[in-house]
């Protein structure tokens, strides 16, 4: 189940957690809860970010826990100030397009709203195309995380295998499957950077070695 499964929720509060793990119990679809407390991502280092519970299910549950979660939120009416009751067809039909990317609560209400505007379906259409070719593509690596990469491969150390190896192979996963974090061309130009921290972090680990127990 592990490598299958895809984030359905993100909380910040017991009260949320109880209720997302409710929903999903009462219409049997299992989950799994991790945080962000105990995952390492290298690119986000210094960014400072409060840990969040994650829960998570199977990709082939992924369709059914979101439409049961739209089910409960809809129960809940909008306050009378909340952003979506503003909200540009445009905006809505994005939200609708990456709905991945929003809370089911917003999801959930924004649907209902497209619904009663009569926004044409087609541009939501084409809102979930740019994620999906965006999700293809991935994303060019900043040049301040290349720098640190090649800054910290050359020293030799797990950091500088770590930030290669995540410009070279990590992955987001999404309910259509998983796909490369970076474009073609950040991959391209870090395998050289994830070859010269491995050997780097050979040698780094002998000299260590050598100097500890060497005569």
């Amino acid at each position: 189940m592990q490598s299958d499964l895809v984030e359905v929720s993100r909380c910040r509060d017991a009260e949320s957690v109880s209720e997302t793990t409710d929903i999903l119990v009462s219409n049997n679809i299992p989950y799994k809860m991790g945080s962000t407390a105990s995952n390492f991502d290298i690119t986000t280092i210094g960014t400072g970010s409060n840990p969040e519970v994650i829960i998570s299910v199977r990709r082939a549950d992924y369709a059914a826990a979101r439409a049961a979660m739209e089910i409960e939120y809809l129960k809940i009416g909008l306050p009378e100030n909340h952003y979506l009751l503003t909200s540009t067809d445009d905006e809505l039909a994005d939200i609708l397009g990456k709905p991945e990317e929003w809370s089911s609560f917003d999801v959930a209400h924004a649907r209902k709203i497209v619904g009663e505007r009569g926004i044409d379906e087609s541009l939501i259409h084409q809102k979930k195309s740019q994620r999906i070719e965006q999700l293809k593509r991935g994303k060019r690596a900043s040049n301040a995380l290349v720098f640190f990469g090649w800054f910290f491969s050359l020293l030799g150390g797990i950091i500088g295998v770590g930030i290669a190896w995540s410009i070279c192979f990590m992955r987001e996963r999404a309910p259509e499957g998983d796909f490369f974090t970076y474009d073609d061309v950040s991959r391209e130009r870090a395998k050289p950077m994830f070859q010269v921290a491995c050997v780097m972090t050979v040698i780094a680990t002998f000299v260590h070695i050598y100097v500890i127990f060497g005569a």
